[in-house]
């Protein structure tokens, strides 16, 4: 996962560049393993068993 421009990520299923605020996280409970998500590849993909999903994942951000 990279940071952008201090506050844009890119999604890890359709690589879109997406603000950290429009973008969600899929943190995977047993290892540290965390994909970023737009709203669109999260309503396609969901939230697959033994990941968290994380709304807000602002604190990313660079000032």
């Amino acid at each position: 996962m990279e940071i952008l421009d201090g506050n844009r990520i890119e999604c890890s299923k359709c690589e879109e560049v997406i603000d950290l605020e429009d973008a969600v996280g899929l943190n995977k409970q047993t290892r540290s393993m965390f994909k970023p998500l737009c709203t669109d590849c999260l309503e396609k993909v969901g939230c697959p068993p033994g990941f968290e999903l994380e709304r807000d994942i602002t604190y990313f951000a660079r000032q």
